[in-house]
């Protein structure tokens, strides 16, 4: 067969058509792969949850339920230490948890709920080594797994185990640890916080009247949300109230700066880093607060309880009335399995 020959104009035409013909192979030999990856990958997710539907059955209260997957919880961790976060080289039993909150979105049904726990709640707690290996677990104040660590990502993560394990071992997505000093910018950064003085603060701040309706200032707000000794009856379910009431009227206020302003969550990230420890990035918060801000608020619920002075080393325990604690974990993060 004779070779054919073709003009410089004919070459540049069927140049084109390969090079065409070439990045549609491509194409659809990548859209292939893709496809084939998400399939996959859907096939492995739904494995891996029919897998766990299947494992992770608990009984609670004598009743079969399995994790609801619809449902999203964060921790929030308030620290009693101050200063800037910086790594403790040894365990010494400082930097316990005065404050811990779950906040739980159900995505299906775009509501949430809080959820406090007692700092002085008796549960299993680990003990870990300076590397962060696993020493012992005891029954103890679930306050002390904070401070059973580095102060850091350890002491958060045993925080995370301790109240995974005491709610039948639910999944957490986040935590934010806070210290002392991030109450004052929590305060500012809300413009101050209204509430009732309903306790007696003349012994710690007799700024702080009982009776009165105020804007906290950042120095009120840190008396008010930490101060235990010598205010009210002195009780850590005292200070639980407080909390609650400051939670309560801090959420609307981030609330409307987060609708007014995308931009907020990042001077929140900023402004507090000194003081935080989070396993989440600004991103992922700012996601957190979209769902906050687009759920309704079905409230607070608690577990019940009954409060003791230890015989052996004078400190507070709460017991929690198992019967509370199941029902409360099941409104809240398990379904009843169907028979």
């Amino acid at each position: 067969m004779a070779k054919k020959y073709y003009s410089r104009s004919e070459k540049e035409k069927l140049a084109k058509k390969l090079a065409t013909v070439v990045a549609v192979f491509v194409i659809v030999c990548t859209a292939t792969v893709v496809i084939g990856h998400i399939v996959d990958n859907q096939k492995m997710n739904t494995g891996q949850k029919d897998a766990a539907t299947e494992s992770d059955i608990v009984k609670i209260n004598g009743v079969e339920c399995k994790p609801n997957w619809d449902v999203q919880t964060y921790l929030f961790i308030g620290e009693d230490a101050r200063g800037v976060k910086t790594r403790k080289t040894e365990s010494d039993g400082t930097g316990q948890s005065d404050v811990l909150e779950l906040l739980v979105i159900d995505t299906k049904k775009n509501t949430y709920h809080k959820l406090p726990i007692n700092r002085d709640t008796i549960t299993d707690v680990k003990s870990l080594d300076e590397d962060g290996s696993y020493l012992a677990t005891t029954k103890t104040q679930i306050a002390l797994a904070h401070a059973k660590g580095d102060g850091m990502e350890l002491s958060c993560e045993n925080t995370v185990d301790a109240v995974s394990n005491m709610l039948y071992g639910i999944r957490i997505e986040g935590y934010i640890s806070l210290n002392m000093d991030s109450i004052k910018i929590l305060n500012h950064l809300a413009g101050g916080v209204p509430v009732t003085i309903e306790d007696d603060f003349s012994q710690s701040d007799p700024s702080l009247v009982m009776g009165q309706n105020i804007t906290l200032t950042d120095d009120q707000a840190m008396h008010y949300v930490h101060d235990r000794m010598n205010v009210g009856d002195g009780t850590n379910e005292c200070r639980m109230r407080r909390q609650k009431a400051y939670v309560d009227a801090l959420f609307p206020l981030y609330k409307a700066k987060l609708q007014a302003d995308s931009g907020f969550v990042n001077e929140f990230y900023n402004d507090l880093s000194d003081y935080m420890v989070t396993d989440m990035s600004v991103g992922e918060m700012g996601n957190v607060a979209n769902m906050i801000i687009n759920s309704e608020d079905k409230g607070e619920l608690s577990i019940k309880g009954t409060n003791a002075i230890a015989e052996d080393d004078g400190f507070n325990e709460f017991t929690m009335d198992e019967t509370s604690r199941g029902e409360v974990a099941m409104e809240l993060f398990f379904n009843k399995v169907e028979k």
